[in-house]
């Protein structure tokens, strides 16, 4: 699973870095803002003590009109694998036929943009159990020496198969963006 999950992260990276150099558009956003949001889109990873990961996330700020996609690409330490999709309801929600907002808020520590996000060191920790549809507890981090945010819970429901326990490091990198 480890092998699937490092190909995988080196096709997106490298299509990302082929988008780049095609578009001259890095980024589309500098505006700074503190009204963040997150939500987990897919991921993939596995680690027996040492392994890997990368995760997608889809941040937004309504101050800084800005909507980007990132990947978390990192090494772990822990135990198992996964495999997921996106966020969703939980089970109450699909009984109560409701569907709430899945965007997790990020209290930031300062004030930042999509382009200090952009290869900013990350840190992401994860517990999770899914057999088609799941539970994972997530924790999220970017900057190191002042960071832009420090362990937020994004923690939900999702679709995905896996148990997995697991403390990653590595960068966020963006990979897509629109007007908020």
């Amino acid at each position: 699973m480890f092998a699937l999950a490092a190909y995988a992260a080196y096709q997106i990276f490298e299509l990302t870095l082929i988008n780049e150099l095609a578009s001259n558009n890095y980024m589309s956003s500098s505006a700074a803002g503190n009204d963040w949001q997150a939500v987990g889109i897919a991921q993939a990873g596995g680690v027996y003590v040492v392994g890997g990961g990368i995760y997608c996330f889809e941040f937004r700020s309504l101050s800084g009109n800005f909507r980007g996609q990132y990947l978390f690409i990192g090494g772990a330490l822990g135990f198992g694998g996964s495999l997921g999709g996106g966020s969703g309801p939980s089970p109450g929600d699909f009984i109560s036929n409701t569907y709430p907002d899945l965007w997790s808020p990020i209290k930031c520590k300062r004030p930042f943009s999509g382009d200090d996000l952009n290869w900013a060191y990350a840190a992401l920790s994860t517990l999770g159990a899914a057999g088609a549809y799941g539970y994972a507890l997530t924790g999220i981090s970017a900057g190191l020496v002042d960071p832009l945010f420090d362990s937020q819970e994004v923690s939900g429901w999702g679709t995905g198969v896996g148990l997995i326990g697991a403390i990653l490091i590595g960068v966020w990198k963006q990979f897509g963006s629109s007007d908020y």
